[in-house]
């Protein structure tokens, strides 16, 4: 007998108010808390570059739980605060970092597994200690992990990461590419960061995982992708012809490049039937999955229905050390 679909988000994120404490005790990682508006919640500022309201529903798990069960959505993964990776930092603080993060989350997300799974964050600037920390927590319970498209000038898919792909590989996981602010000076006005550098990340760094023939390589891995995957459904034609005219373009793959992208998994937070009609046409309704970016300012709340969400997720019933 098939079992009912239940109503899911798969991006979603939560700062448990301990590790909040922590980052405000911690001197390695620079963090204030700024109230802007009287009566507003304060803004979060990490590395005096992400700043963001820090809504109560981002560190209270009441406030957090409450809004699910009003908006009848059953199931969510959760994920860390893309703000709080640090992977600039030196890599014994990041992994101080994860390992805070991550056991609050455990504690406080674990064993509500029916209805919320958690993602780690990895100290992803030193690979062999992420490999380690992945194992760990999905030893715990954890889907996997979230991870960002890289470190300085590194790419999630260069092989100085393979480490983590092992893991995740081994363990069919969940690598969630979620992208961050980027630096680029030309796009440091009127929001553009959020705006267009927010999906240019991600574009960048998973059009990288295609070229390279890393899903040949890993193919257990499940890899989603944050909002629709960026620019890349969308410029998939170019990809296309440049592997059509150019061999060390086609030299690493095994399948066209279209066929990689229907290997993936992406949210549907786009705010646009057109776009996610495309998303749709390239990559198959049963890879575009239902998502907010909940609590953030920018987020689709509540997220609207996508594709069957346990292929991604399995059967949300983990098992688990004790």
């Amino acid at each position: 007998m098939t079992k009912p679909r239940r109503t899911a988000d798969v991006h979603a994120h939560f700062l448990p108010e301990s590790v909040l404490g922590f980052l405000e005790r911690e001197p390695r990682v620079q963090v204030s808390l700024e109230r802007r508006d009287p009566g507003k919640e304060p803004f979060l500022t990490v590395e005096g570059r992400w700043s963001f309201e820090l809504k109560r529903t981002f560190v209270d798990f009441g406030e957090f739980e409450r809004a699910y069960r009003q908006a009848g959505i059953e199931f969510a993964l959760v994920s860390p605060l893309p703000q709080l990776f640090v992977y600039h930092l030196p890599a014994e603080v990041g992994a101080h970092v994860a390992e805070v993060y991550n056991d609050a989350l455990r504690d406080a997300l674990v064993s509500e597994r029916m209805a919320f799974r958690p993602l780690a964050t990895l100290p992803l600037a030193h690979p062999d200690a992420a490999a380690r920390e992945l194992e760990r927590r999905l030893d715990q319970g954890f889907a996997g992990a979230i991870v960002g498209p890289g470190v300085g000038e590194s790419l999630l898919g260069d092989e100085r990461f393979w480490p983590v792909w092992e893991v995740a590989n081994a363990r069919r996981a969940i690598l969630f590419l979620h992208p961050l602010l980027p630096a680029d000076p030309r796009a440091s006005r009127l929001a553009l960061p959020n705006l267009i550098g927010v999906p240019w990340e991600t574009t960048l760094a998973a059009a990288h995982i295609v070229l390279s023939g890393l899903l040949d390589r890993y193919p257990e891995v499940r890899l989603l992708l944050a909002h629709g995957g960026g620019f890349l459904p969308y410029q998939i034609g170019r990809i296309e012809k440049g592997y059509e005219v150019w061999p060390h373009v086609k030299g690493r793959l095994q399948d066209r490049p279209a066929a990689y992208l229907r290997r993936m998994f992406y949210d549907n937070v786009l705010w646009s039937e057109a776009a996610l009609q495309c998303l749709i046409d390239v990559v198959g309704a049963d890879r575009v999955l239902p998502g907010s970016d909940f609590p953030f300012d920018l987020s689709a709340w509540p997220p609207r229905p996508g594709a069957d969400v346990s292929p991604l997720v399995g059967d949300f019933e983990p098992e688990v050390e004790r």
